[in-house]
């Protein structure tokens, strides 16, 4: 077999087939932020707090719950590892014009906030409470506190209580704390209620996963009147590049 006469392709890819940029990646800016990979955010804890509605001690912060009034916020306990969602839906109309596919406008007629997150302890007394809908505050005079003697058949630490129906308007103020090493996030919201609830399954297989969905509605932080949710951030780094 005479040897092979191909030569060694040489030319550059990019060039060759017009790519706009080099195959090697984007080249990095002058001057200001890039790609940053402490910008991630992974929460490595998630913790959910039930406050009285509209109270006169909102989180400004990153507050000690506990410390913002007293008996404002209880801690709904161990949350799935899949954390809470936070949606944000709008409803938008478009408005079409003759002559042209795109629309000329567009107005926003609606907009909804919700969260939705699993709770794993389902005889957490304010996660079961949020599930039958019987009100958490008072919690001094919540039914699903035990009485001195326990109810027939069972220990001093049962009760036993009406699931209303229907049940009375409960609101509720929320705080969702995550954090993820030195960062942190915390979204409040100051009026909510319960509007969508998942199985209340009693398993051997598994524990009851409590599936709790929120909808946030206008409420008070403070002096700011129709706030539906506030949002801290600790970015956990200096962040003037971005603000400059």
């Amino acid at each position: 077999m005479p040897p092979s006469t191909k030569q060694e392709d040489t030319r550059d890819v990019a060039t060759e087939y017009d790519l706009p940029v080099p195959l090697t990646g984007l080249p990095t800016p002058s001057t200001g932020p890039y790609k940053d990979n402490t910008n991630l955010y992974a929460a490595g804890d998630v913790v959910v707090w039930v406050g009285q509605p509209n109270n006169a001690s909102p989180p400004t912060g990153f507050e000690d719950p506990t410390t913002l009034g007293s008996g404002i916020y209880k801690c709904l306990g161990w949350a799935d590892v899949a954390g809470y969602i936070f949606k944000l839906d709008e409803t938008i109309k478009d408005i079409p014009a003759a002559g042209i596919l795109t629309p000329v406008r567009s107005i926003l007629t609606g907009g909804v906030k919700t969260v939705q997150a699993v709770f794993l302890e389902a005889l957490n007394p304010y996660v079961r409470s949020l599930y039958d809908d019987v009100p958490v505050f008072p919690v001094a005079s919540s039914p699903l506190k035990p009485t001195t003697s326990g109810v027939t058949g069972g220990s001093v630490n049962s009760s036993t209580y009406i699931i209303p129906d229907p049940p009375a308007d409960n609101r509720y103020a929320l705080i969702f704390d995550s954090i993820d090493g030195v960062k942190r996030q915390r979204l409040y919201a100051p009026f909510a209620k319960v509007t969508a609830r998942g199985n209340d399954q009693a398993q051997q297989g598994d524990i009851v996963m409590t599936d709790l969905t929120f909808t946030f509605y206008p409420g008070t932080i403070g002096t700011a009147t129709n706030a539906v949710a506030q949002r801290s951030v600790d970015y956990g780094k200096p962040m003037t590049a971005y603000f400059t």
